[in-house]
């Protein structure tokens, strides 16, 4: 087990050893003037920065919200919920990258082994660098985890939904309110596996057994009552429960006194598609979305499916085989993960795109170039600018037709156009919904008692201030933790729907952060960085913020350029760093990379 560091500034006599020799630890170099010379977000870990009361250690394992856990989709990446402790399962990475994206100090790649390297766990060594070279004890090494907040919430806490959102709420909940009563209600047989894996196990990159993002059991040890295969239909707020409501008894969690919780809250009811009611002292919606659904002749043909559920890769995979063929509608990045599965098992795919260029949402024109000579050197079929209109076939899929009159052959299509989010059943309890279910940036909805988190809740976009659906692991993660610390009666609020995202194509990396196309936000303008063979660089700027980032081929520097959009447009990080002094200028081509 790795060590945890904590940090007494009492202690501290800011003598700088701890970095110093943190610097060399981590340094290229065997020498200490080079590494201190060595920019700060390359090698070294720990600094010491003016706090609030004193001094502070900066240090990621430290993060009071790690951000790399929230972009983890692998589950390689976790944090313990009883001790804080952020860890690390090696065998679990499939080399994504999310992790590097948003981490502001110092994750890196390793090339060698496809992987990501922790930055302050000092590997090898029996203490950390920083540890063995404070001379007060300010700085120690223990198994303890962080002084959390605790909450006097010891309620009943339900949760519908158990994907990134779900499950990061119970998380949180159990941090901060360890007597609570969690129930978990999931439309999944079996829970906690993670969908954005769902492409990697259809290409044969991993094998199913590696799809659960948590283990099993992870929920129970959790003290989370599991309720599979269950939906909700209805909510009963408190005030049509009435004014018995708060001794009502649940058929599932029995009878239990009315939490006196440090927010106002009434009991209220969910009615699951079984009839049976659960009442709850807070309830956070997590239902996620679904894939947006088409409504042309042949849509409802056997061989037509989206990519979204166990079930849906259990159908794929017996459809997918070499030599057959496949339309992928969608030119996004679930689409051309498909499509990249497809090619890896010998089939012939085209992908259809109503939008001009291929990862519209994700990237600018130049990017999309190099996007589409990728794929199209793997033999991909592109048809950008043209939507389908007719999927034929006598009781199966034969062939789509496309609005420019072609048709394709196909045995098989995967719908990937968007989502829609799961908030039929709200509809009309109170709750307000738009695309999504409306929520502030700690998941309140319009009903006391009640949060949401997840796709199906629409936040503010930082950049617009338009409440938007993100539809992105990391961010649906933050949601839900937010969401979960807000329930019980913690405030630390998410950053709203971010926009990122991580994709490697064909061993090829891109990271896309915050607005990276200027059209489209007034009175932004770009800087290329770099624009050669296998790379390309480039920020968006809006005044003297950073709007965005596109990084093509050479990712270095996105855990940087992801904290200066972050805290530009959203404040300072979860950790309750303040922003970098310098976080407003421009950087250059030499700006200092990971």
């Amino acid at each position: 087990m790795r060590p945890i560091l904590t940090f007494n500034p009492n202690r501290c006599l800011a003598c700088l050893s701890c970095e110093l020799a943190c610097s060399l630890a981590h340094s290229a170099s065997e020498l200490l003037e080079a590494a201190v010379a060595e920019p700060l977000p390359a090698r070294r870990r720990v600094t010491m920065a003016a706090a609030q009361g004193g001094l502070e250690a900066l240090r990621c394992e430290q993060c009071g919200e790690p951000l790399c856990v929230f972009a983890c989709k692998s589950g390689a990446l976790g944090r313990d919920p009883l001790s804080g402790r952020v860890v690390l399962d090696d065998s679990r990475c499939v080399g994504c990258f999310m992790c590097l994206m948003v981490c502001p100090s110092g994750v890196r790649p390793d090339p060698a082994r496809d992987r990501v390297v922790r930055c302050d766990v000092c590997e090898g060594r029996d203490l950390p660098a920083c540890v063995a070279a404070c001379p007060t004890g300010a700085l120690a090494a223990g198994t303890s985890g962080e002084r959390r907040k605790r909450s006097g919430f010891n309620g009943r806490l339900v949760v519908i939904g158990s994907s990134a959102a779900g499950i990061a709420a119970c998380e949180a909940a159990r941090e901060h309110a360890p007597d609570c009563s969690i129930t978990l209600v999931t439309a999944d047989a079996s829970p906690q596996y993670s969908r954005p894996l769902l492409s990697y196990v259809l290409a044969g990159a991993i094998e199913p057994s590696r799809i659960d993002w948590r283990a099993r059991g992870y929920l129970e040890k959790l003290g989370v009552q599991l309720l599979p295969g269950r939906r909700a239909a209805r909510l009963k707020p408190p005030e049509e429960r009435g004014a018995d409501s708060q001794s009502a008894a649940s058929p599932l969690l029995g009878t239990l006194a009315l939490s006196e919780t440090p927010r106002a809250c009434a009991t209220g009811a969910v009615v699951l598609d079984d009839g049976t009611e659960l009442v709850f002292d807070a309830l956070i919606v997590a239902t996620g979305a679904r894939g947006a659904k088409l409504s042309i002749p042949g849509a409802d043909l056997p061989e037509v499916y989206g990519l979204r559920n166990l079930e849906d890769l259990e159908e794929i995979s017996r459809l997918a085989g070499s030599g057959r063929r496949a339309v992928v509608l969608g030119g996004g990045n679930v689409g051309l993960q498909v499509s990249e599965a497809f090619l890896a098992r010998g089939m012939r795919v085209t992908v259809v795109a109503a939008s001009p260029h291929l990862l519209s949402q994700m990237v600018d024109a130049e990017a999309a170039r190099r996007v589409a000579e990728l794929f199209g050197s793997r033999l991909l079929n592109i048809r950008t600018g043209r939507d389908v209109v007719e999927i034929a076939g006598g009781g199966h899929v034969e062939s789509v037709r496309l609005d420019s009159g072609e048709r394709i052959g196909a045995d098989l299509v995967v719908v990937a156009k968007g989502i829609a989010p799961n908030v039929e059943w709200l509809r009309g309890s109170g709750v307000r919904v738009g695309r999504g279910i409306s929520v502030d940036l700690c998941g309140r909805t319009s009903v006391p008692g009640v949060f949401a988190a997840g796709d199906c809740a629409e936040a503010a976009d930082p950049i617009t201030g338009r409440a938007s659906v993100s539809g992105v692991w990391p961010v649906a993660y933050e949601m839900g933790r937010a969401a979960g610390c807000a329930a019980v009666g913690v405030e630390r609020p998410s950053a709203g729907a971010l926009r990122m995202n991580a994709s490697r194509f064909f061993g090829v990396s891109i990271v896309s952060i915050g607005e990276v196309r200027p059209e489209r936000l007034e009175g932004a303008s770009e800087q290329v960085l770099e624009n050669r063979d296998g790379v390309y660089r480039k920020l968006v700027f809006h005044g003297d913020k950073l709007a965005g980032a596109l990084l093509y081929g050479d990712i270095s520097g996105a855990g940087t350029f992801y904290r200066r959009y972050r805290e530009a447009w959203s404040g300072p990080l979860p950790d309750g760093r303040g922003s970098d002094p310098k976080s407003g200028a421009r950087p250059l081509e030499s700006e200092p990379r990971p």
